[in-house]
């Protein structure tokens, strides 16, 4: 940034509604009094599909500072969150799986309402345990962890890598076993299948959707897989023992005690917790987008439309359908800028707006692309063609060696990160998606660059030292 007093947090392809939501939670009272902190106010600015999300930086060090500390110090505390995380993530999932097995056809304008007002409520109550801890302390707290710990990054790296699979690797391993289920005749292919949507059908959906893995797709991955799962479930097996015995020897060569065990388990957790939204609130924005379609096809207001209009805007339909049009669609085509202070979101005029981007308009290009280093893979620099994707849907030109440029990755960009030899984000701590995964694939990966999806393109061939976190540019 131009303007150091600002600090660009995300830059991702998103409609208003998911933004609109973190928003409003993430500055409210209720967070501050679960986390001890919250932010004064932030901004999230859209343009062509995109988010971008900026804090004042001395209010992001002060929060994230707050957070690590509580978390390094007060056993207490995080054990409080996993327990309300449980909890949260239990009345979520029941309410997604009982949603999804109902005619909304048949529901009344308010009942779809009200269902709205419940999916952002339980968004609302899971996040506010959620959050806090891996994205707004996650990094400053592994640090305060490997510095307690004394043990070099690479064997730091394995011990905050949690023994628990990614959702996406649990995928993989459910699938396989289905498989061999199914060739001892133990179970068949549409139960399975449809048991394997209701677990998993979330992944390609994100925030916004339309992608849903259904009955069919999970057919056809089963059809694929069925000559191979004994030997993929093997080298699965071997792989984590491995892992699991590499684990130990660190734990028993640096001699760690067990307030340092229990440290290495809460940075597991928050791992988890990164990858165990995404089915909580993915599986949410599946409901919601669900009742977007119905009231898409009442009113014939287009669902992206939709997607640009507040909950509480919604229920307006009815009476001033051509208005809200009329709003979404100039929230769509034009730039726009919301801020958020005290739970609530306000939309910047034309003025206020040109003021503001003013104040934080970026810098030109320094010539190096510097990001953190989350995962080492094999070697301490490697080269490949990158290909910048700023959808999941773009992981159709992804070849065998490219390495994915993306603001941040997510379990519907998985059939891309299998294909390509590396990773590298504008966003990201040390217990994000990517970063996970990339350990469980043991390939190259660099976080929080910030600028890579700006600076590179298609085609560019790079060279990515794991050593030092650099990506150069070759040719």
């Amino acid at each position: 940034m131009a303007c150091h007093k600002y600090i660009t947090i995300r830059k991702r392809q998103n409609m208003l509604t998911a933004g609109y939501w973190n928003g409003i939670y993430q500055t409210s009272p209720v967070i501050k009094k679960i986390n001890g902190a919250c932010f004064e106010k932030f901004w999230q600015v859209y343009e062509g599909g995109r988010l971008e999300q900026i804090h004042l930086k001395k209010n992001w060090d002060k929060v994230g500072k707050l957070v690590s500390q509580r978390l390094f110090r007060d056993k207490k505390y995080f054990l409080f969150l996993k327990k309300e995380i449980e909890k949260a993530e239990r009345e979520a999932g029941y309410f997604s799986k009982k949603f999804n097995n109902q005619d909304l056809t048949k529901f009344s304008f308010k009942e779809l309402i009200k269902a709205t007002e419940q999916i952002k409520k339980l968004w609302f109550g899971y996040d506010v345990f959620n959050v806090p801890a891996w994205f707004w302390g996650g990094d400053r707290f592994r640090e305060l962890v490997k510095k307690d710990l004394g043990v070099p990054e690479a064997e730091f790296l394995t011990l905050s890598t949690p023994i628990k699979k990614t959702f996406v690797s649990q995928l993989e391993f459910d699938l396989l076993s289905a498989v061999i289920l199914i060739k001892n005749k133990k179970s068949n292919f549409k139960k399975t299948a449809i048991k394997l949507s209701e677990e998993y059908g979330w992944i390609p959906f994100g925030y916004d959707g339309p992608e849903y893995w259904g009955k069919e797709y999970f057919v056809k991955e089963i059809k694929k897989n069925y000559s191979k799962a004994e030997k993929k479930l093997k080298m699965i097996a071997e792989s984590d023992k491995q892992n699991l015995k590499q684990r130990q020897k660190i734990i028993k060569n640096y001699k760690l005690n067990k307030k340092q065990l229990e440290l290495i388990d809460r940075l597991n957790y928050l791992a988890l917790w990164t990858d165990e939204r995404k089915k909580v609130i993915f599986g949410l924005s599946y409901c919601y987008g669900k009742i977007l379609w119905e009231l898409e096809r009442r009113f014939n207001v287009p669902y992206l439309n939709l997607k640009y209009l507040l909950t509480e805007e919604l229920p307006l339909l009815e009476n001033k359908n051509d208005e809200l049009l009329k709003l979404s669609e100039q929230r769509i085509k034009n730039k726009i800028t919301t801020e958020f202070k005290n739970g609530k979101i306000k939309f910047l005029t034309p003025r206020e707006q040109e003021n503001f981007l003013k104040n934080i308009k970026e810098g030109p290009f320094a010539g190096v692309i510097k990001g953190f280093v989350a995962s080492k893979g094999l070697m301490e620099k490697c080269q490949g063609r990158v290909k910048v994707l700023f959808t999941p849907q773009d992981k159709r030109k992804i070849k065998a060696g490219d390495f994915i440029v993306v603001s941040m990755t997510t379990p519907d960009y998985i059939l891309a990160m299998k294909k390509a030899s590396g990773f590298i984000t504008d966003e990201g701590g040390i217990t994000c998606h990517a970063a996970i995964v990339a350990r469980e694939m043991k390939k190259p990966c660099i976080i929080g660059t910030k600028i890579a999806t700006q600076v590179l393109k298609d085609g560019d061939l790079v060279e990515v030292d794991v050593k030092r976190g650099v990506v150069k540019i070759l040719k």
